[in-house]
């Protein structure tokens, strides 16, 4: 029988790193231990570092007690293979300051249309009115998140190339405005990343 051996990887650093990224909205499934013990033979395979980053943005979906329990199962599945655990919503200040980059730069802004109107435009190919606003005034509008805006009237989206095939691709949101209570970070934090 012929040996089956894991499809060789193209990389760039001398050590690569593998990432299995769940929700904890529960304990892990079997097809999150699928995909977990397939990065954990690729960390072996190629004597890499495999994170567990645990995707905590959502506080509406969040069983506190899953914190705990992927760590464990994931340790359990891999036989000690993860080398980091790293929660989301921890490092959010990271995720803040790349955002400003972002928008400073010119590749995001703002949106405040309505999730009908973006998505006719978007279908369409075309841009929505917020595209066109200054850096200066998206880092306004970015500011507004924090304090004025209110659940679902502002998103940071990623500028896109309007006309790519698939339209969940184009402008995708990047934050947005939750105020619901974080079971790790209270009310610290309004401004969210999406999944995106």
């Amino acid at each position: 029988e012929k040996q089956k051996e894991l499809p060789e990887l193209t990389y760039t650093t001398e050590k690569p790193i593998f990432r299995f990224a769940p929700s904890p909205s529960g304990p892990m499934h079997v097809g999150h231990v699928y995909y977990l013990l397939l990065n954990a033979e690729y960390k072996k395979k190629y004597n890499g570092n495999l994170v567990l980053r645990i995707e905590d943005t959502n506080s509406e979906n969040i069983d506190p007690d899953a914190y705990n329990q992927l760590e464990e199962d994931g340790m359990w599945a891999t036989n000690g293979k993860v080398d980091t655990v790293v929660i989301q919503s921890d490092r959010i200040e990271i995720y803040y300051n790349y955002a400003i980059q972002a928008i400073t730069k010119g590749y995001a802004y703002v949106c405040t249309c309505s999730s009908e109107r973006f998505k006719l435009l978007v279908d369409k190919g075309q841009p929505c009115p917020c595209r066109s606003n200054t850096p200066e005034d998206n880092l306004k509008k970015w500011n507004n998140m924090f304090t004025t805006y209110q659940p679902g009237e502002a998103v940071l989206r990623i500028k896109t190339d309007l006309k790519h095939r698939n339209p969940a691709v184009r402008e995708w949101p990047a934050f947005r405005v939750n105020d619901s209570e974080h079971p790790r970070q209270g009310k610290k934090y309004r401004v969210w990343p999406l999944m995106n």
